[in-house]
């Protein structure tokens, strides 16, 4: 996920695991918006829990379904080629 500082202008990365702990950290506090620190000028930068929500949807709470294997198909005339 890419911002950008709203003091200097610093572009600043948060990775997939950042997001996936700052989005399980604020569900379990109840908070509102993720303090991202830029490396720059050190000024916090706030993310709303709603933008980080629509980055990371599986990993605010909702498991993909996994798929389901194939099945071989079946032999129309019964039959199993022996």
């Amino acid at each position: 996920m890419q911002i950008r500082c709203y003091r200097c202008g610093a572009n600043l990365t948060l990775g997939k695991e950042e997001v996936a702990f700052a989005l399980q950290a604020l569900e379990e506090s109840g908070g509102t918006h993720y303090d991202a620190r830029c490396h720059r000028c050190r000024h916090t930068n706030k993310v709303p829990l709603e933008q980080l929500r629509r980055i990371a949807p599986a990993a605010a709470g909702k498991p993909e379904e996994p798929e389901k294997p194939e099945e071989p198909p079946q032999d129309p005339e019964g039959k199993n080629g022996s």
